[in-house]
């Protein structure tokens, strides 16, 4: 069988290759209003899961559709993200700088935040995945993101270095930057897709059986 057989495993990769790099500049455009971000997350991970499980499908047309399906909730759970993270950000401003015999205190409340700012991150890891699979409540999204979060350090340490893995080498290796400018997003995403989609199959054959 020859290198460049269509069906054959260089073809294949390139394949993917090039769908990952289309469904970044997609994801990308979707995500410049901002507010938009969440449902274009959402979508992106929705197209990362079917090339991850070789589901046939269009890059653009599947990527529509989830973003029209999961606006509303995505959208909420982005909002209430950005929220916690602007709020974080002024109790860091407002516990700093402080001297005196209550600087210890605010010193823990300084550590308590980043380890909630953390927490919110690994979390963050999971929601919109699990917004492009399972239908749910926003606040039922979110806690079963914490459960999956919680349930396999291992796995959740993994995707997030993952996840930064893309620009710190942008940053650390300019040579590396028009990686990230065609993968970015999807690069990492890719590859925490590989890691949850076996979770995800689990649950999914959860369902079955019970609504069997």
């Amino acid at each position: 069988m020859s290198i460049f057989d269509p069906e054959g495993p260089l073809m294949g990769t390139l394949a993917i290759i090039a769908d990952l790099a289309i469904l970044n500049l997609i994801t990308l455009l979707c995500c410049v209003p901002v507010i938009t971000a969440g449902a274009a997350m959402t979508a992106m991970h929705y197209v990362l899961l079917k090339i991850v499980r070789q589901e046939e499908g269009y890059i653009t047309a599947d990527f529509l559709r989830s973003f029209r399906q999961n606006f509303r909730q995505a959208t909420a759970v982005w909002s209430l993200f950005l929220l916690f993270a602007a709020l974080l950000v002024l109790d860091f401003f407002l516990t700093g700088g402080s001297d005196g015999t209550g600087r210890s205190f605010l010193i823990f409340v300084r550590y308590m935040l980043a380890g909630a700012g953390i927490f919110a991150a690994l979390v963050f890891l999971y929601v919109f995945p699990l917004l492009a699979r399972f239908e749910n409540t926003v606040a039922g999204t979110i806690r079963n993101a914490a459960r999956l979060a919680i349930s396999s350090p291992p796995r959740t340490l993994v995707m997030a270095l993952v996840t930064l893995s893309f620009p710190a080498a942008a940053r650390i290796i300019p040579a590396f930057l028009p990686v990230e400018m065609l993968f970015g997003l999807t690069g990492p995403g890719f590859l925490c897709a590989l890691m949850y989609s076996p979770v995800f199959l689990k649950i999914e054959e959860k369902i079955k059986s019970q609504s069997g």
